[in-house]
């Protein structure tokens, strides 16, 4: 991802909010803007942080476990009266607004905030206090959808920006579940071709005998049921992306018509002989291997050449490493919200679930699993007797954390014999580390006495090994 023009101006936010999968949401929605963010869930935690640390802005939740966000307010504009403080609260009113914004707030946002609305207020909190140039701005809406920051992903973010300003054709592989639509979305939003529509046709959820009118459109009378004149995609598409989502489900008698519109740019409705053109680029995706499909002959090999000038490939779930950790709690706190329901955390056993299960459904799966624990439980905490089949049913690897424990701590079982790898003991050592350093890999690598690119390293070969 090419953020070279912000790597030197990288500024710290504090989010002072009590709900972790919250805390979590936004954070993900801040991404893109590159900005070192620390959370704590606690007034005086965050005026004690403040103490100790230099910030560049704060995003301060209203209500907190030990004071109101007021109280912290009026004290930030004492002890830091230049840093910019965003007022976040669930309980929002034109009073509260009125009395934060005069006791020294610089904005004010109604939880549960859109991921749009809070990139750009945050943006702008910083071009107006920091002087920051224009470019941070102009990254907000990139990878859009997209959660995780692990290797494979930023394969995907640095293709999509390498080909952002390019007509050429990209042709998206993956599994189900992975996210090709999200993936079309975000190579629409960062072209050239942003302000234009984005028009997605499903190539196998549309009968053969349509799919040449929801293509190209008919005029009225073209067939039975046909009583107006209709836009197809293509047409929609003018001026913007065309994404054709599995595409090799697709007719072969259409693929050639594909074809001749894709090399002239134009086409015709069903039922009319005139010739109608437009400007469009083409975004393809497909859940199968595309050369397979063209020696198979249910694909052309014409159109595979046409189409298959960049191609991008969606790694699956279970290669994406703690990908899914940040994935989950993504998608707890936005259920969680939508349901009214107060889930904020994982019970860890769960968490180790999630990392180790090899998730053929991808992404679509944990978000339904996800769904499934929120809607038909109650509490504050998803345990491991909350989870759906077939997640129940899963096992961790032999060497469980339980086996790791007693084998360091021998007093906690009867069983004293078994011996542990020392790789699984080191591998238990370096996640705990990480862990208790709240996320932060240098921070671990300190308490642990080794450089931070040996746990780097090692953190991609368990990543790599698990695909």
């Amino acid at each position: 991802m090419s953020n070279n023009k912000i790597e030197n101006t990288q500024l710290t936010l504090l989010m002072v909010e009590d709900t972790l999968s919250v805390a979590t949401l936004y954070k993900t929605y801040l991404a893109t803007l590159n900005l070192d963010i620390h959370i704590v869930s606690s007034g005086e935690a965050a005026l004690k942080h403040l103490e100790q640390n230099t910030i560049d802005l704060m995003l301060l939740d209203l209500r907190l476990p030990d004071m109101t966000g007021m109280d912290v307010l009026n004290k930030v504009s004492i002890q830091a009266p230049k840093v910019p403080v965003i007022f976040m609260t669930a309980h929002g009113s034109i009073e509260v607004a009125v009395a934060a914004m005069r006791a020294g707030a610089h904005d004010f946002l109604i939880k549960p905030c859109e991921a749009d609305q809070l990139r750009i207020t945050v943006s702008k909190a910083i071009h107006q206090t920091q002087n920051i140039k224009h470019d941070i701005l102009g990254e907000v809406n990139q990878y859009q959808g997209f959660i995780g920051s692990s290797p494979s992903m930023q394969k995907v973010y640095k293709t999509i920006d390498s080909a952002a300003s390019s007509k050429a054709s990209i042709f998206i592989t993956g599994e189900s579940g992975t996210g090709k639509e999200v993936c079309a979305e975000a190579i629409h939003s960062v072209s050239n071709r942003s302000t234009g529509p984005c028009i997605a046709l499903n190539c196998a959820a549309i009968p053969k005998d349509l799919i040449e009118s929801e293509l190209f459109g008919h005029v009225k009378g073209a067939f039975t049921g046909a009583a107006i004149d209709r836009k197809g995609a293509a047409e929609l598409a003018d001026g913007g992306t065309l994404f054709l989502d599995e595409l090799c489900e697709m007719d072969l008698d259409l693929q050639t018509k594909l074809l001749r519109f894709i090399q002239t740019g134009t086409y015709q409705k069903v039922g009319s002989s005139k010739l109608s053109r437009v400007d469009v680029r083409f975004v393809c995706a497909t859940n199968k291997d595309p050369w397979q499909e063209v020696r198979k002959g249910r694909f052309r090999e014409d159109l595979y050449y046409r189409l298959y000038v960049i191609p991008l490939h969606l790694p699956p779930l279970r290669e994406r490493g703690d990908d899914i950790i940040e994935i989950a709690h993504s998608l707890l706190g936005f259920t969680s919200l939508e349901e009214n329901k107060h889930f904020g955390k994982f019970q860890e056993q769960v968490l180790r679930h999630f990392v180790h299960y090899p998730w053929p459904g991808n992404v679509r799966q944990l978000q339904n699993v996800i769904r499934n624990i929120v809607v038909l439980n109650e509490g504050e905490e998803v345990t491991l007797d909350m989870l759906p089949a077939p997640l129940d049913c899963f096992r961790v690897d032999s060497y469980s954390e339980d086996a790791i424990d007693t084998f360091l701590d021998p007093e906690k079982s009867e069983d004293t014999n078994k011996i542990v790898p020392l790789a699984q003991v080191e591998r238990r050592a370096i996640e705990r580390a990480i862990e208790l350093c709240g996320g932060s890999i240098p921070a671990a690598a300190s308490e642990l006495d080794v450089s931070a690119s040996t746990l780097y390293r090692k953190l991609e070969k368990w990543e790599k090994g698990r695909g």
